[in-house]
């Protein structure tokens, strides 16, 4: 997908709302900086185990833009509560300290809403100017991203294709297909696996032999073994999986993003259920030693 067609799709995203949609659209032209990347319709995580939805989001600055309508106003609490899919969960951003959120009241007399849109794109065209954005994230190879910050966080925004992808730009592999769900590493101090999960809630069962359910929190990874043959695999407690959840972008497209570290601590007495608990949000990788560290 070239920036044309992004740019068309993601602001075709807000067309049913006609003040958001032209108030967004007027912002985008008075940032008129063609080397970031907007995302639209994003979901934000909050501390309380809530999500919300922000209409615009910069990932490259990770600040967010929200257009309060009359209809907002009055249903902000009902959007907040309604059910969300297992993708848009995984696809959300957390709202910590460093995630700046602005808003703009359509409802304003034109003159009044006009000066706070040109007030937002300064504020980004700041931002913009501190973090010395020159191009896309997304032209930016991953591994060059993290070469450079050192780690792979759940913040992050990245997203993998392929589960190659993840092997090859992390792990110091060189697959030209894979297949399975996880493959081995080694890490500072232990084996570890790679996992890639696709995840299911109760209402969605995504795997006939089995099925893998994520808490709110992100915390707890419940393995359970529904397979009818009775196989089981041998695991040990202590066990760690460097975890990549399989989830769908904005576009309907899936990929894969990394959602943390996470240790074995119970096996039931018939090997079927399996409980996985996070121990860590970071991934360290020295590129030039070739060392995961945990």
């Amino acid at each position: 997908m070239n920036k044309v067609e992004y740019l068309a799709k993601t602001f075709s995203r807000t067309k049913r709302k006609d003040y958001e949609n032209y108030v967004l659209n007027a912002l985008w032209h008075k940032i008129d900086y063609l080397n970031i990347r907007p995302v639209t319709q994003q979901y934000v995580k909050g501390d309380d185990h809530s999500y919300y939805l922000i209409d615009l989001y910069f990932p490259q600055i990770n600040l967010g833009v929200e257009v309060d309508e009359a209809f907002h106003k009055n249903n902000r609490e009902k959007d907040i509560k309604r059910e969300l899919t297992i993708e848009e969960k995984l696809s959300s951003i957390r709202d910590e300290n460093r995630f700046q959120l602005l808003r703009i009241d359509a409802t304003l007399p034109l003159e009044e809403l006009t000066n706070r849109i040109e007030f937002i794109a300064k504020e980004i065209k700041q931002k913009i100017a501190e973090k010395e954005i020159m191009q896309w994230d997304t032209d930016i190879s991953i591994q060059d991203q993290i070469k450079a910050k050192g780690y792979l966080s759940i913040d992050d925004f990245y997203r993998f294709k392929r589960i190659k992808d993840v092997a090859n730009q992390l792990f110091f592999k060189d697959y030209k297909g894979y297949q399975k769900a996880s493959f081995s590493v080694k890490t500072s101090n232990q084996l570890a696996k790679v996992w890639f999960p696709t995840i299911s809630t109760k209402d969605k069962k995504e795997h006939s032999e089995w099925l893998n359910y994520l808490n709110e929190d992100w915390s707890i990874i419940t393995e359970n073994n529904i397979r009818k043959d009775e196989k089981v695999m041998d695991h040990s407690l202590g066990e760690i999986r460097i975890v990549f959840a399989k989830i769908k972008n904005n576009f309907g497209l899936f990929s894969y993003r990394y959602i943390g570290n996470f240790k074995l601590v119970e096996i039931s007495e018939d090997n079927k259920l399996r409980i996985y608990k996070k121990v860590s949000d970071n991934l360290y990788i020295n590129y030039d030693k070739k060392e995961i560290f945990l």
